[in-house]
């Protein structure tokens, strides 16, 4: 399961230094950071961390409180697609933008790990996939949300953005192989009951995701 060959050839190389696509990169990641405002730097704080507890919103129930099994047994999953995203990066071995580029000035903590493909990318869209799989009543709201979780960390420069869509493109391939797994699919018997609890929807609705 999860073989490096398929995962090489869904990411490919990264741009090159000079390349056409790192100076449309650098354009994006240089009009990003002279647009920013208070309420984005914000926004992007809140998937600083990867916590299932985001996708709180778009399931409209805590994670957490009402699915235990869940939100418990997730994780093992993501931590599979993790150790494969971990050795690709370490083999694409491309620096950070700031790195390279000292007028860029990220608006969240420095990591100095290798770029590509973005982990946040990666993780948070492999989690949106995984859970729409689980709650497919859920899907439009879950996918913008693992989305989100990729793009700000191109809006506050800490990555490329053809990191995140790497990242991305590797979630999807991610995700398809994991759901196909027998282990995926004792998992998501397991979770029968709780996916009722889930999809029961709050007294005033589903909220609004403006994102």
């Amino acid at each position: 399961m999860l073989q490096p060959t398929r995962y090489r050839a869904v990411l490919g190389s990264p741009p090159a230094r000079g390349s056409r696509q790192e100076l449309d990169d650098l354009a994006i990641l240089r009009w990003n950071q002279r647009s920013r405002t208070p309420a984005g730097i914000l926004h992007s704080w809140l998937f600083l961390n990867r916590n299932l507890s985001l996708f709180n919103a778009a399931v409209g129930a805590d994670l957490a409180r009402t699915a235990p099994s869940l939100f418990a047994g997730l994780p093992a999953f993501l931590e599979r697609a993790e150790a494969r995203k971990d050795q690709l990066k370490d083999a694409a071995a491309r620096p950070r933008p700031f790195a390279n580029h000292g007028d860029l000035k990220p608006c969240l903590p420095l990591e100095m790990s290798w770029s590509y493909p973005s982990g946040h990318a990666t993780w948070f869209a492999t989690a949106a996939l995984l859970l729409a799989d689980l709650l497919p009543e859920r899907r439009e709201r879950l996918l913008p949300v693992g989305l989100q979780g990729g793009y700000v960390r191109a809006y506050c420069g800490l990555h490329y953005p053809s990191d995140v869509a790497a990242g991305q493109r590797l979630a999807e391939a991610l995700s398809q192989e994991l759901i196909a797994s027998p282990q995926w699919r004792t998992f998501k018997q397991q979770l029968a009951g709780e996916r009722r609890q889930l999809l029961s929807v709050p007294p005033a609705g589903l909220p609004l995701l403006m994102d």
